[in-house]
């Protein structure tokens, strides 16, 4: 059978996993010095995916561990944004975290950087053309996550009691339901994230292509990704310490997909900020600070 054959058929074949059901945590992670800086140290992560993969490359979970030398305050999770060339969003937000006195894990999702198939193609492998594998691929991104947490909790570096997950743009995506169905989390803080996921895609600027290219509708979207949305867990989000923060103008994640995740997390607070998705850019120069900030108020004592 043909490669192309061959890939086809897993994907038909294999099922979105159950992101409710938490990763099995017997496995062997491996945690590598990077170097110092004055306030910190700097560690490689890298431990299996539990989600099964045809690519290698993409098995492999990779993620940098900030750990503050100062008394911590506490320990996020990070999650990134989409097809970006580099992490230089992430690291300003690491930055001023863990120069706060977080430890701050940042990690890569499904098909970003070492765990692309190529170099030139890292995070846009994620976009499948299929709804039932993009749901796959983001329900790896909740279950990498959920085993991310489950190390935090068992390193004793961190206070297993004051983890808290950010989640920029897709990592605000698979952040809000990683929040909705993982308890352990004290907070979350979600950076230009949306609900009503089926929606979201059939009218966001970035997804609205594939989806009129395979001709398909909300509903096979809706199947897929049942279970996989934060409006699926409203009732069992009520209470949870959340900030969303939102721009006006964003046409990757529609305003209307912004107020539905308000919506999923009925207790959170939202902000709504000018500009668009991509000059939501400028925002950075006070936002790391805002985060850092904001955390402290979430964060149980």
């Amino acid at each position: 059978m043909p490669l192309a054959r061959l890939l086809l058929a897993f994907c038909l074949a294999a099922p979105v996993p159950d992101v409710r059901r938490a990763p099995p945590q017997g496995f062997t992670a491996v945690l590598r010095p990077l170097g110092r800086a004055w306030r910190y140290d700097m560690y490689e992560l890298r431990y299996p995916s539990p989600v099964r993969t045809l690519f290698p490359a993409n098995g492999t979970v990779w993620g940098t561990l900030y750990l503050p030398r100062r008394p911590q305050r506490g320990a996020v999770l990070l999650l990134p944004v989409l097809a970006a060339p580099n992490r230089w969003i992430e690291e300003r937000f690491a930055l001023s975290l863990v120069t706060e006195g977080y430890a701050v894990l940042e990690l890569d999702l499904p098909y970003q950087f070492k765990r692309a198939p190529d170099p030139s193609l890292s995070g846009q492998v994620f976009l499948a053309r299929r709804p039932q594998v993009l749901a796959r691929n983001f329900a790896q991104a909740v279950l990498d996550a959920r085993r991310a947490v489950g190390w935090l909790r068992g390193s004793g570096l961190v206070d297993p009691r004051r983890i808290a997950l950010v989640g920029v743009s897709l990592g605000a995506l698979a952040g809000a339901t990683t929040l909705s169905v993982d308890d352990r989390l004290a907070a979350g803080v979600l950076l230009l994230g949306g609900a009503d996921f089926p929606s979201l895609i059939a009218d966001g600027e970035m997804t609205k292509p594939f989806l009129l290219r395979t001709g398909l509708d909300a509903s096979q979207l809706r199947r897929a990704f049942r279970g996989l949305d934060p409006l699926d867990y409203r009732e069992a989000n009520r209470g949870k310490r959340v900030l969303l923060v939102n721009v006006r103008h964003d046409l990757v994640i529609p305003l209307a997909n912004a107020l539905k995740l308000h919506e999923a997390f009925p207790d959170s607070r939202q902000r709504l900020l000018p500009l668009g998705h991509y000059t939501a850019m400028l925002h950075l120069l006070w936002m790391p600070a805002y985060v850092s900030w904001s955390l402290g108020a979430l964060l149980p004592d």
